[in-house]
């Protein structure tokens, strides 16, 4: 897994909680570029509801059960 996968993978957990701004984002899941990388949205998981502010989509929700194996070791690892 690549480390642009777990960062992502980080603040998808952090929104698995609602919506929130890519600053908090970046401080709780520790990813400096959560806005750079939310605003990308690669995997089709984030979608902007505001400026600054994002939310999962359906697609985000669906990788939290997907990836939840994954999602523990990230935070054991913390």
């Amino acid at each position: 897994m690549t480390a642009y996968r777990q960062d992502a993978l980080r603040c998808l957990s952090v929104l698995a909680d609602g919506p929130a701004k890519a600053a908090a984002v970046a401080k709780v899941a520790g990813v400096k570029k959560a806005g750079d990388l939310m605003r990308a949205d690669h995997y089709g998981w984030f979608e902007r509801v505001t400026l600054g502010v994002y939310t999962l989509t359906p697609k985000g929700q669906a990788a939290l059960s997907e990836n939840a194996v994954e999602l523990v070791r990230l935070k054991a690892a913390e």
